[in-house]
């Protein structure tokens, strides 16, 4: 089980590594007019499919680490359900957000940025379970040795 414990924490920070860098990409290259809803801190919804693709991609990247790791499906298993439980956690903390978004004005730095976004409820269950198959589907690629 210790084995299938670090095969997670390693999958995890594969898709956390994968996740920042493209993502600190697409901002170079969306901006925050590409990222953001007009005036506000509302993602658009180019980042939100931006977010999903990179989402599937961190995520077969890391359930396939994952199953290196760990030998057999326990790994990808563990890092899947991880992955829905940090969504839902993400969406009830969106839920409980105040419902209006401030106002987005100027050039700022993407870290400030980043601290003012706000994300549909719906797209952080939705990254969630895509997140979790991407992991299943990334580690079941590959046969165990």
């Amino acid at each position: 089980m210790g084995r299938a414990i670090g095969a997670t924490v390693v999958g995890y920070i594969v898709i956390a590594c994968v996740t920042f860098a493209a993502l600190t990409l697409a901002w170079v290259l969306l901006g925050a007019d590409g990222a953001f809803r007009p005036g506000v801190f509302d993602v658009s919804l180019t980042w939100i499919l931006v977010t999903i693709i990179v989402g599937v991609v961190a995520a077969l990247a890391g359930g396939r680490v994952a199953r290196m790791i760990s030998k057999d499906a326990t790994g990808p298993r563990l890092l899947a359900a991880l992955l829905v439980i940090m969504g839902v956690a993400a969406a009830v903390h969106a839920f409980g957000a105040d419902p209006v978004s401030p106002a987005r004005t100027g050039a700022m730095p993407m870290f400030e940025a980043i601290a003012q976004t706000r994300m549909p409820l719906w797209s952080h269950l939705v990254n969630a379970v895509i997140g979790a198959a991407s992991a299943l589907i990334g580690g079941s690629a590959m046969k165990s040795a």
